[in-house]
C-alpha cells in the first residue's frame, strides 16, 4: 500500500493548476470544476495527479503488504500515463477506479495537506491537523474511553485530531463515510469487522513537531 501526501495545496499557482486540468480526461476536469475555491480545485487536481504518478511509477509499492508513506514532490506534478484512471462513485460517494482492475484508492484533505492512498485491497484514509472542537461534538461523537483520553491529556486538540482521523478512516474503509449515529463505534468493533487502523504523525523536519496526523484503515 502506498500513501502520498502534499502540503499546502492552495499554494499551487493558478497557471500550474490550469495546465494540470487541461491535460486531464473530461470526466476529471468536471470533478475539479465542481469545486468553487482555488484550494479545493487544487486538492482534487493534485490528488488525481498523485494517483496517476503512483500507477505509472510505484506499482510495486501499491501491491506491497506493507504501507509506504511519501511526501509528493512539487516537481512530479505532471502527467506521464497513456491510460488515465477513470473514477466512479459508490452509493455513499466513495470514489473507485473503473479501468484499472484490482486497484483501490481513497482521498483525504485538510487545511494543511491533501493525501491519497492506493492499494490492491479496500482502504480508507484520513488526514487532519490539530483542530479545535466543541464539547457538544466531543459528547456526540466520542465514546467514554475516547472522551477520557481527550479530557485527561496535555494537548486535547492533538488527541481529538488523532482519534477523529482513526474514526473517519474506518468509515471511509466501510464505504459509508461519516455517520454521526455510528461515530461512537469502538476500535474493537472495527477489528471484529476485519479492519486494522494505523496512525502516523507527519513531522515538520524544521520544527520537529507534528503538522498533522494520517490514519489508514485496511
Amino acid at each position: 500500500m502506498l500513501v502520498y501526501f502534499y502540503r499546502n495545496a492552495e499554494h499551487l499557482a493558478p497557471e500550474h493548476l490550469e495546465c494540470l486540468v487541461d491535460t486531464m480526461p473530461k470526466q476529471q476536469q468536471d470533478i475539479v470544476a465542481h469545486y468553487k475555491s482555488h484550494r479545493q480545485k487544487c486538492e482534487q487536481a493534485i490528488a488525481y495527479t498523485m494517483l496517476c504518478h503512483a500507477l505509472k511509477n510505484d506499482r510495486d509499492l501499491i501491491n506491497d503488504s506493507l504501507t509506504t508513506i511519501k511526501a509528493f514532490p512539487h516537481s512530479a506534478l505532471r502527467f506521464t500515463l497513456s491510460v488515465f484512471p477513470l473514477w466512479a462513485f459508490g452509493e455513499h460517494g466513495k470514489p473507485y477506479i473503473t479501468n484499472y482492475e484490482g486497484i483501490h484508492f481513497n482521498i483525504s484533505h485538510c487545511k494543511e495537506a491533501v493525501a491519497i492512498g492506493i492499494s490492491n485491497r479496500t482502504i480508507g484514509i484520513d488526514i487532519e491537523g490539530r483542530r479545535r472542537f466543541s464539547d457538544t461534538l466531543l459528547e456526540r461523537a466520542f465514546n467514554d474511553d475516547e472522551k477520557a483520553i481527550v479530557k485527561n491529556c496535555d494537548d486535547p486538540q492533538k488527541e481529538f485530531a488523532c482519534i477523529w482521523t482513526r474514526k473517519e478512516a474506518y468509515f471511509k474503509w466501510t464505504g459509508t463515510g461519516i455517520l454521526m449515529d455510528h461515530l461512537k463505534t469502538t476500535e474493537t468493533e472495527a477489528r471484529n469487522a476485519g479492519c486494522i487502523i494505523s496512525t502516523s504523525p507527519i513531522i515538520d523536519t524544521e520544527q520537529g513537531q507534528a503538522d498533522f496526523w494520517l490514519s489508514i484503515a485496511k
